[in-house]
């Protein structure tokens, strides 16, 4: 950041990161006296690039802006392999499989926000933003080989939907009022737009907040708030790498709307400790998943295999903390349940989110050994995720196709069917972990340096990452077994900070 005068800064930020996970499977195994196997690939990379240019000015001592210009580069890559070996007494063959799909997000924005404070009991913001969006919803790279002792078969090529450029832009207004020594209102406006090729989506979503002081310190609080999303996440509900995509609104996909209200009250006790309770209730529409039998790994455009529907969440929070003295730290519990309503799906009966995280609890704890030595720890335990398995597998015969009208009951083919009784019937294991950490600090008469060091996961919990159906061969004849990938065991880190 530049200081340019009194009245004006000028500040520069720029981000890049990315991230890859990678999972490999092989196994050999011996069928009718040949040799077989096969290794199995998988992997995700996402990263983020993000810059921004900001630009602060004091208009006078009641109104003040910033002014921003920001670029964002979003970026997901799917990668699916598997090669197969295998012989038989006509001799050996070998097959391969390789799909990438790779999509992401580019995003151009101007925005404008004003603070304005016209006497102590108003405090007004206000602003607008504009948004140039170019969605890229996927392309596939997709390479297949075949080869045995006559013959070859390759094929390589590259499938890409069309990019989707949209303008998003919005505009908003909301005044921060004392009525009393003891209420407070928040009340605003934000309208948005939201405009591709010949259709655009408009919408005007007010936003209500107030909290009132009674007189032992209590303050109740209540809210309100109408919101909508034109850009939409695609999920799967299925078992396998967990793949989350974000695609835009378009003229056959509709935005999506919500609207929420909560309640809550908190308490200070000898500035020493804070207790809040809050209920909420948020109610969604148009949100998308994928049709039955729909994946990623297909190759028609992808509006064609989803579906919207309705969405409910709601839950209870609880709240407790230590804000002074050397040992500090909080207690976080909420009771939560997010469910998904669609016509085309589950037998239009009503089923839980994929992210429904019933129960969260966090704790976190901080001591201040002395002034420049301090130790810290946090736990955190969630819920698992939903995932939607088979009940049940049957098999089905039909009749060879090419034959004779006269010899079809003779020719049958047989197909091995799952049935599956609900969406998301299942739960993978509880997410839990416990993290510590040190700190060592000394101020130097220019600078602060700061060493740390800890570890992430102390007790080393196999936490699951997602699941999968593989072959066990182990008693001969295959079997299907359901694994577990889990990322991130014990994980030491060491830092050091420098401040001026």
């Amino acid at each position: 950041n530049h200081k340019i005068s009194d009245k004006d800064r000028l500040y520069f930020s720029v981000y890049a990161g990315k991230d890859k996970f990678f999972f490999e499977e092989e196994d050999t195994y011996t069928q009718d006296g040949f040799e077989n196997g096969y290794t199995t690939r998988a992997g995700l990379e996402w990263g983020n690039v993000t810059s921004a240019l900001r630009w602060n000015h004091l208009w006078n001592n009641k109104l003040f802006s910033n002014s921003t210009l920001t670029y964002s580069q979003y970026k997901f890559d799917t990668k699916a392999e598997e090669e197969d070996f295998y012989e038989d007494n006509d001799g050996q063959s070998f097959d391969s499989f390789k799909l990438n799909y790779i999509s992401g997000i580019n995003d151009l924005t101007a925005k404008i926000d004003f603070d304005f404070i016209p006497n102590p009991d108003h405090y007004i913001r206000f602003g607008a933003s504009g948004i140039r969006h170019t969605f890229k919803p996927g392309a596939f790279d997709l390479n297949i080989r075949s080869e045995n002792d006559n013959d070859v078969f390759t094929l390589d090529t590259l499938l890409g939907q069309p990019n989707v450029s949209a303008w998003e832009y919005t505009t908003y207004i909301e005044d921060d009022m004392k009525i009393g020594d003891n209420f407070k209102v928040n009340g605003g406006l934000h309208f948005s737009g939201f405009t591709l090729s010949d259709k655009t989506y408009l919408s005007l979503q007010p936003r209500l907040g107030m909290r009132y002081l009674l007189p032992d310190g209590t303050a109740l609080k209540a809210s309100y708030a109408q919101m909508r999303q034109y850009v939409q996440l695609l999920t799967n509900d299925g078992i396998g790498l967990p793949t989350d995509l974000w695609l835009p609104t378009t003229e056959q996909v509709k935005p999506q709307d919500s609207w929420q209200v909560a309640l809550g009250a908190a308490k200070t006790f000898n500035k020493k400790y804070e207790i809040s309770v809050e209920g909420y209730y948020k109610d969604m529409s148009n949100l998308i998943s994928y049709k039955e039998g729909a994946s990623l790994f297909q190759l028609n455009d992808w509006q064609e295999r989803v579906t919207q529907g309705d969405g409910k969440s709601f839950g209870a929070e609880f709240f407790l903390q230590k804000k002074t003295g050397r040992l500090t730290g909080w207690l976080g519990y909420t009771w939560s349940k997010t469910t998904r309503t669609f016509s085309e799906l589950n037998f239009g009966k009503t089923f839980d989110y994929k992210y429904d995280r019933r129960h969260d609890i966090s704790i976190v704890a901080a001591y201040k050994i002395t002034d420049r030595i301090r130790v810290s720890g946090t736990w955190v335990f969630g819920t698992g995720n939903a995932i939607t398995l088979a009940n049940s597998n049957y098999r089905v015969s039909y009749p060879e196709t090419g034959l004779p009208s006269g010899l079809n009951r003779f020719g049958f083919n047989t197909q091995s069917l799952d049935y599956y009784e609900e969406r998301n019937n299942f739960r993978m294991k509880p997410y839990h972990r416990m993290d510590i950490g040190f700190e060592f600090s000394k101020q130097k008469k220019r600078y602060k340096r700061t060493w740390s060091l800890g570890a992430y996961n102390v007790y080393n919990n196999q936490n699951p990452f997602f699941v999968f159906v593989d072959s066990d061969f182990n008693n001969g004849s295959p079997k299907n077994v359901l694994k577990q990938a889990s990322l991130f065991p014990v994980l030491p880190y060491f830092a050091w900070r420098f401040e001026f």
